[in-house]
């Protein structure tokens, strides 16, 4: 499988993949609706819009948006967009003008979501002109803590999505401030600890300072032996707060292309922050379209 390093190339090899539809929870937002046109110009996707349909339609018509798609009035979006999903009528499911927790709800109904196991996490991909290949980021935006066993599901969700990519055995970083254990400082303990616990099941190191993580020559300057220095695939944040700033900071004054998706459901969702403009909604579809083929 060839390995997939651009956005650019990530939606090329999508263009001859079957087409997938996407449930669109809570659509009236018109930069939503300008991403869902360009996808399904391109091909690489239809929508099913939900929500208020009268709102739907009229945005439709004021912005001059002419493809076609299937509208669904409902007073209770999400829990719609996850039932075309279950019922079949669609293939991933997308968020749309509604809070992040309203749809992780309706997803994680035991009876009616599409709960897969007990964790689902977010993964952000970062496309740098200063790397040379894309970046997975986790977790920036599903769980507010950690412990061992939270991190080891979030390492594995991204392994398993990472693949997608061509890429079988990522390397992986446990980011935190330095490379030295402290007590004072947790996250390197736990990095190192979880560093320990994974060291047979793939490559990874932590505690890992950014700088290493993205450059052999920061790591040669440091005197760090290290397998991954400069070549990392996946970096694991310590918190929440701190993935969101990295790809929030890298998208908006990096001049960085990103993209999110979150893992460990039925599906693939495609979680968007409120204020990402149309391109990284449509490179963020993207991410999700991959891991359904």
């Amino acid at each position: 499988m060839i390995v997939i390093t651009s956005f650019d190339q990530l939606i090329a090899s999508l263009s001859d993949k079957p087409k997938r539809c996407i449930a669109l929870a809570a659509a009236e937002d018109e930069v939503l609706l300008h991403a869902a046109d360009q996808a399904q110009h391109q091909g690489l996707a239809s929508f099913i819009l939900v929500g208020n349909s009268d709102k739907i339609d009229e945005m439709l018509r004021d912005h001059d948006i002419e493809s076609q798609f299937e509208v669904i009035h409902s007073e209770r979006p999400a829990e719609a967009a996850v039932k075309l999903v279950r019922d079949g009528q669609a293939d991933l499911l997308m968020k749309g003008a509604i809070s992040s927790s309203a749809l992780l709800k309706a997803v994680l109904d035991r009876e009616r979501g599409l709960r897969k196991g007990d964790l689902l996490s977010h993964v952000a991909v970062i496309e740098s002109p200063q790397y040379h290949k894309l970046l997975f980021v986790s977790d920036g935006g599903i769980n507010l803590s950690f412990d061992d066993a939270t991190f080891i599901t979030v390492i594995r969700n991204a392994v398993d999505y990472i693949r997608y990519f061509g890429i079988e055995k990522p390397k992986i970083g446990m980011l935190a401030l330095v490379e030295q254990v402290n007590a004072k400082i947790p996250e390197t303990v736990m990095a190192d600890k979880i560093a320990k616990l994974l060291q047979h099941e793939c490559m990874i190191e932590g505690p890992i300072a950014l700088d290493v993580a993205i450059s052999a020559e920061a790591a040669r300057h440091k005197h760090l032996p290290s397998r991954i220095a400069g070549d990392v695939d996946i970096m694991i944040m310590p918190n929440t707060t701190a993935a969101n700033h990295l790809v929030k900071g890298l998208g908006g004054l990096g001049g960085c292309k990103v993209g999110g998706v979150i893992v460990g459901a039925k599906v693939p969702i495609i979680l968007l922050s409120r204020s990402d403009d149309a391109e990284t909604k449509l490179r963020s579809i993207a991410l999700g379209l991959v891991a359904d083929l």
